[in-house]
């Protein structure tokens, strides 16, 4: 017979069909486990685990919360892109982001949920290199890398958490087992729209996630100027903290606004960018200084960088002229920004993808415009396709 908290589960599932379909249709598909073990919850994007204890002291409301939280988790394709990232860093970037968006939706969360407003618009890429790093353990290790998902055992955000995929046997996906559980996400996630907008009921915030979640490719110049922009608006400090999170001994930065500041574009010069790929990078460069008071910087390398540039508003319009042709190593162009002093509130790099050399994540966020039929997954940042 299965236990109360199991039944309340599967009633709060049932409510979510009902009051909001999208996240009722995509709990459907994840498989219900008791886990006496975890503290909260979890979900792997193939199941969805929870404490019965934790489930059984819960209004039935906050029950529904964390099932639309772990299938935020699922959604945002947090079970396979956290590559190297620090667990609990990560965890606590997706917990933010998705928050923010669930409480505008009408959502009551589990209690100690983080929820902050101003994060809504970011990307949990973006959150996560604004975050502090990891203390630093005896052996060498931060706090949340390593270990199996049992040892992990940790729910920094209170609402469950998000475990990486794992095949069967508990190895780790292969690229390709990724892309392919990405892919079969894309169509579930199409699936709920469309039954949660035949029944009249889906957030408007979900709606445009999923629809950039799902088809990607949209306009470059408007990815782009989003990106920035969310930069822009908000720039995060360390004094004072955070004070929604200091009783949860968690040191968030707090939000400020400020106009953009340095900007750093780095080009792949390693003779797979022709001149109107090259051109057409100049022309939204072009945009960029036109909207924003800022700095620009723009570094051309290949295997090493061949040229520095520096811009403002008066130097539209922009000309550039590749430098460069050998092989290519995203290595260098970071070093250079630490060499310089370059404290850019975001780094745009545009390149094919094809290289393996990778520097340590940055404190700032990296989008990757990527052109080419090369397979591209690199440790941190958001990546768009370049063609327009």
């Amino acid at each position: 017979m299965k236990s109360k908290a199991f039944q309340k589960i599967q009633k709060a599932r049932a409510g979510l069909i009902l009051d909001q379909p999208f996240f009722g249709s995509l709990a459907l598909s994840l498989n219900l486990k008791e886990d006496p073990a975890c503290e909260t919850g979890w979900t792997d994007g193939t199941s969805l685990g929870f404490n019965p204890r934790w489930i059984d002291d819960m209004p039935l409301e906050k029950v529904k919360g964390f099932i639309a939280h772990e299938v935020m988790h699922d959604a945002c394709d947090h079970t396979t892109r956290r590559g190297g990232r620090d667990k609990k860093r990560w965890n606590i970037a997706g917990d933010l982001v998705i928050n923010a968006l669930l409480e505008e939706s009408g959502f009551v969360l589990p209690d100690g949920g983080l929820i902050d407003p101003s994060y809504k618009d970011k990307s949990t890429d973006q959150v996560y290199a604004g975050l502090p790093e990891p203390e630093k353990t005896p052996g060498g290790e931060g706090d949340g890398q390593g270990g199996d998902d049992h040892e992990q055992g940790m729910d920094p955000g209170g609402c469950g958490e998000v475990r990486d995929a794992k095949n069967p046997d508990g190895s780790d996906l292969s690229p390709p087992q990724k892309k392919e559980k990405e892919d079969n996400g894309k169509i579930r996630k199409r699936q709920a729209v469309q039954q949660a907008k035949q029944c009249g009921n889906i957030p408007l915030g979900i709606v445009s996630l999923i629809d950039e979640l799902v088809d990607p490719k949209v306009d470059r110049r408007e990815i782009l100027r989003r990106f920035v922009n969310a930069c822009a608006k908000n720039d995060y400090q360390w004094m004072p903290p955070n004070r929604r999170f200091v009783y949860q001994g968690l040191y968030l930065p707090s939000c400020r606004s400020e106009e953009l500041g340095e900007l750093v574009v780095v080009l792949d010069t390693s003779g797979s960018i022709g001149e109107t790929d090259l051109q057409e990078v100049a022309s939204e460069l072009n945009d960029i200084l036109e909207t924003f008071q800022c700095k620009l910087t723009v570094i051309h390398c290949d295997s090493e960088v061949e040229q520095v540039d520096e811009f403002d508003s008066m130097d539209t319009p922009l000309r550039i002229e590749a430098k460069g042709g050998g092989g290519t190593d995203f290595r260098p162009p970071f070093e250079t920004i630490e060499k310089r002093g370059l404290n850019p509130v975001c780094v745009i790099y545009f390149t094919d993808g094809c290289c393996n050399s990778y520097p340590e994540e940055p404190q700032y966020p990296v989008l990757w415009a990527k052109w080419g039929e090369y397979e591209f997954t690199p440790p941190f940042g958001e990546v768009i396709e370049a063609q327009a």
